[in-house]
């Protein structure tokens, strides 16, 4: 009997692909296990019946067989499901493990945490190709993967969050596909490319997410900007929605992640060290007659104009090669799976 239970698992089990079918078949070999377990029961009245022919020459022979049979389809079904379920945890594991990849995944190329004492203004990281900091750090400091920068990516994902605790997420298609954010970074002569198309594919705030009004990314709609350069500032990423100054007109007014008021945003080279900012607040705060521009934390230069304010968040920027949605209930992490869009 255990041959024959054995053998009929073998034979199931090449059709255990990876889909769903791997569930189905193994719940199938369950009722199969489970069959066996019921068979039990029938041997009880074979015995009896076996045990009252105990006149015959057969009799004793066949009844400890038939004892011994029961005492293994017992002892068998009992490990044999126990071993079942457990492979069928782990089968699940896998399946949702490549339902998954299926879907693609999201990796890390960026984190900013905008009071950690490292300024990524405008110079500094986006454009320098080299690492900064590292991965057991990746969502709580200042972070850049340049394996992830340099990769091939056709969607962007930028996301608000709490050391990984997701706060709000914005998932944008690039117009060009393909292209990796140092290459798009590193386009800054002339720059001022409005990089993404249609505007936030899809949006994301947790209950209970504050200071979203004047946020750089989710308190304004649009598309991503990158390198807006004007005068002797800019913005590495600014909302289309947003204000976003002139070429030539000086106005400390345009505001996003990784400034500058005093650079030139053709090559990243800094006029001055001072005004380097990494994230400024959405306002209308025009040099002309504005003097204290609202920051997030205190990674910021000298210059006077420029004032600590609270942090909202960490800033993490994900990059993709298909479209998927960053799971909202996942824990952020140096690779997100993502969830399949229906």
């Amino acid at each position: 009997m255990k041959i024959t239970a054995h053998l009929h698992i073998l034979l199931l089990l090449p059709s255990l692909c990876v889909s769903v079918n791997v569930t189905e078949t193994l719940e199938n070999v369950i009722g199969h296990a489970l069959t066996l377990q019921s068979a039990v029961n029938d041997f009880h009245p074979l015995e009896e019946l076996i045990g009252a022919n105990k006149e015959t020459s057969w009799s004793g022979d066949a009844g400890n067989l038939a004892r011994k049979i029961r005492e293994e389809l017992l002892e068998m079904p009992r490990q044999l499901i126990s071993d079942l379920l457990d492979l069928q945890l782990l089968l699940q594991d896998l399946v949702e493990e490549e339902d998954a990849e299926e879907c693609g995944s999201w990796m890390l190329g960026m984190n900013l945490n905008p009071s950690d004492g490292h300024i990524m203004g405008y110079e500094e990281g986006w454009d320098d190709d080299r690492n900064i900091g590292e991965d057991a750090n990746a969502l709580s400091l200042d972070y850049l993967n340049q394996t992830v920068w340099t990769m091939p990516a056709s969607y962007i994902a930028i996301a608000r969050h709490h050391r990984g605790h997701l706060d709000a997420v914005k998932v944008f298609e690039f117009k060009t596909k393909s292209r990796s954010l140092s290459q798009r970074f590193k386009d800054m002569d002339p720059g001022r490319r409005i990089e993404t198309v249609g505007g936030a594919l899809y949006t994301y705030t947790a209950p209970g997410a504050l200071n979203l009004g004047d946020d750089p990314i989710f308190g304004v709609g649009g598309d991503l900007a990158f390198n807006w350069g004007y005068s002797n500032n800019g913005a590495r990423i600014a909302l289309s929605k947003g204000h976003l100054s002139d070429p030539d007109t000086d106005d400390d007014n345009t505001h996003g992640i990784g400034n500058d008021f005093a650079i030139d945003p053709k090559t990243g080279v800094p006029v001055h060290k001072a005004w380097s900012h990494e994230i400024s607040n959405i306002q209308d705060c025009p040099l002309s007659s504005c003097r204290t521009v609202k920051m997030q934390g205190t990674d910021h230069g000298t210059g006077p104009h420029l004032i600590s304010g609270p942090v909202y968040g960490n800033y993490a920027i994900y990059v993709a090669e298909s479209l998927t949605m960053i799971p909202t209930s996942a824990q952020l992490d140096l690779v997100v799976p993502g969830q399949c869009i229906d």
